[in-house]
């Protein structure tokens, strides 16, 4: 079933690319157990983009972990293909919306808490 994407609207002179319609969101909520939407807003070019994430599987991050050993960068796009799930695919090909997308995974890990207590 494809997602209905509003792929290009322009809201107060920004540009919005790859925002969901609710109804598509809601379908993705049904699917995915946690759904992550990253809204990257690149003032410079007078654009927002939304990617939509899905946690990553154990075999995406052992596929990343291997990769990462003698090519980082090449690890993160894995990672990052292996969890999307919809919205604006520019961070393909344009460097700085893919380092800010690597930045904003590393804060979606840091969300999760975890303690240990001694019994």
């Amino acid at each position: 079933m494809k997602e209905e994407i509003k792929q290009e609207e322009v809201k107060q002179g920004v540009l919005e690319k790859g925002k969901l319609s609710q109804d598509a969101l809601a379908n993705l909520m049904n699917k995915h157990k946690v759904i992550e939407i990253i809204l990257q807003e690149d003032n410079g070019a007078g654009m927002k983009h939304y990617v939509y994430f899905k946690r990553p599987s154990i075999q995406t991050l052992s596929a990343m972990g291997k990769i990462s050993k003698s090519d980082e960068v090449k690890g993160m796009q894995i990672f990052i293909s292996d969890c999307f799930l919809a919205g604006s695919k520019d961070w393909e090909d344009d460097g700085m919306l893919f380092t800010a997308m690597v930045g904003a995974v590393g804060n979606v890990f840091g969300s999760i808490q975890v303690s240990i207590k001694n019994l």
